[in-house]
């Protein structure tokens, strides 16, 4: 589970975030998450909200490629499994990759 990673979309008073969570994690602080973004609201973007600014469906979600500023959470190490797009595939990935290919913003303690 530590090495899942799915990709969350946060809709926030400041636009929308591109949130790679460890599937380790068994909840989310959005106060904490608000906090260390900077923002005053945080909450997951609706179904309709992700498929509107990413093209994609809720866990179909790709990690990389995103026009999206981006968290990750700290929690990740080695490979990291999880979106491409395609709800057939999934990317394995190492997390320094990740912060090489997205717009990484903040990581996530």
């Amino acid at each position: 589970m530590g090495q899942t990673a799915p990709t969350l979309i946060l809709k926030t008073d400041m636009g929308y975030f591109v949130f790679i969570v460890s599937g380790n994690r068994d909840k989310l602080d959005f106060v904490k998450i608000a906090d260390i973004l900077g923002c005053s609201k945080v909450k997951l973007a609706s179904p309709k909200e992700v498929q509107k600014v990413t093209g994609f469906e809720v866990g179909n979600v790709r990690m990389v490629g995103l026009d999206l500023p981006c968290v990750l959470d700290k929690k990740l190490f080695e490979y990291v499994f999880g979106g491409t797009g395609k709800s057939t595939c999934s990317l394995k990935i190492e997390p320094q990759a990740l912060i090489e290919l997205n717009h990484v913003v903040s990581i996530f303690e």
